[in-house]
């Protein structure tokens, strides 16, 4: 699960993030031979990498990668049903099941930003409550003493603080000297500072109940719920926390009480059958991780929360062997370069098939929607960087920027409209 095909880029947009085993880093990587990485950008690809594990290993971000699956396929079939697609396609309107997953998400997603300086938080265990009933994400008050402001100041801390602290948590491990926003950032770090300050130093904890919340259909919840048990056993460590919950903790599920550790196994084969639902093709790569994860569910522990506690992170070579190799990898953009994983055959080498597919529907699907009100390629950027290189291949194109089913070139983008027999459609930007 380590080898690697590069295509060397000179441009990135300013910005990473991880969508759906497609994973952007802004900033130089090097893949082959991690230690040739800055400090910086070592720290900032494990944290994006963090967000890989929580998809693939949490049962939220195991739930959220499934649904994200079955939304894709409804929107594949509806192209392939009808000849006309008006743009943007908001299937949600009229899709029950779609809705109701917007609907839940964006309740218990909780506040990517805050417009104010927070100097002192305060937790009221009535909104816990509230939030916990009407399944959303937690209230928390907020202090401003720079500017004597408190009344009408908070935020929501819900699935995406949790997602954000975790990584952040594990990032500063490595280098100390990040700086980030408080929200979502910091967040975990001022609620466990009021409830458990003797712990909010401790990264690896940190990060484990920040695992351990993702648990819970409402992280922002779950979160709560594990400071309680932490504070009823204050010597456990990440891994002793972890074992407890998934082998303790049950819900109950199509009418029958199962353990966190069966869900989770239960939810990564669903995932893997959604996977070959959309993709029309068995899974080989990824399958394999998903039954790496599998294996690791029956023993009731966390291979990422154990290597935290018996290596060191900050050895690049051990987190290549046990996490990387382990976890595998999704599609990486950095700033220098983009890789995908390999397989061997032959004594040939040659990507994995579904990992540029499931590449390529992502992109399909964000012109789709057009998120941001934007008609451009995702891709564009990075394409598009070597056009003013002498003898530079450049593959972008005057469609690329708004009507990439005309685009006659091959690309991620048309070799995806290709393999899902949606390209010969009336596409309508309206």
């Amino acid at each position: 699960m380590s080898l690697f095909d590069y295509d060397i880029l000179n441009g990135k947009c300013s910005k990473y993030e991880t969508n759906h085993l497609h994973m952007y880093v802004d900033d130089d990587i090097d893949l082959g031979n991690l230690s040739n990485m800055s400090l910086s950008s070592y720290a900032t690809f494990v944290h994006e990498y963090i967000h890989y594990i929580q998809h693939v290993t949490s049962l939220y971000g195991i739930r959220m990668s499934d649904m994200y699956n079955r939304v894709f396929s409804r929107y594949r079939d509806y192209i392939r049903n009808n000849e006309v697609i008006d743009i943007p396609l908001r299937l949600w309107d009229t899709d029950e099941d779609i809705h109701q997953f917007v609907i839940h998400f964006n309740k218990i997603e909780g506040d990517k930003t805050t417009g104010f300086n927070i100097s002192d938080i305060e937790i009221d265990k009535r909104e816990i409550s509230i939030a916990e009933k009407e399944k959303t994400a937690v209230w928390i008050g907020c202090y401003d003493f720079d500017n004597d402001k408190a009344d009408e100041h908070g935020f929501l801390f819900g699935h995406r603080c949790v997602v954000e602290g975790m990584a952040h948590a594990i990032q500063s491990i490595i280098n100390n000297e990040i700086k980030h926003n408080i929200i979502p950032y910091h967040a975990v770090e001022l609620i466990i500072g009021k409830i458990i300050p003797d712990i909010v130093q401790d990264k690896k904890k940190v990060a484990s109940i920040c695992l351990c919340a993702l648990l819970w259909d409402n992280p922002g919840i779950g979160f709560f719920q594990v400071l309680e048990l932490i504070k009823s056993h204050p010597n456990w460590d990440g891994k002793e926390l972890y074992k407890s919950i998934v082998q303790d903790y049950a819900v109950s599920y199509n009418g029958q009480e199962m353990p966190f550790y069966r869900l989770l196994q239960r939810f990564s084969n669903d995932l893997k059958e959604s996977f070959k639902a959309l993709l029309g093709r068995d899974l080989e790569y990824y399958s394999l991780v998903i039954d790496n994860c599998i294996i690791d569910c029956g023993k009731c522990h966390h291979r990422l929360i154990d290597f935290l506690y018996d290596y060191d992170i900050c050895n690049r070579e051990s987190f290549r062997e046990q996490i990387l190799n382990h976890y595998g990898y999704p599609f990486i953009d950095g700033r220098n370069q983009s890789a995908l994983p390999l397989k061997t055959e032959n004594g040939t080498q040659s990507a994995y098939k579904e990992t540029a597919i499931l590449y390529g529907i992502e992109l399909i699907m964000a012109r789709l929607l057009r998120a941001d009100n934007k008609k451009e390629c995702k891709r564009y950027p990075i394409c598009s960087s070597t056009m003013f290189i002498e003898g530079a291949k450049c593959d972008a194109t005057e469609e690329c920027l708004s009507s990439q089913w005309k685009k006659k070139e091959s690309c991620v983008f048309t070799e995806a409209l290709k393999y899902f027999w949606i390209k010969d459609k009336e596409y309508v930007d309206t």
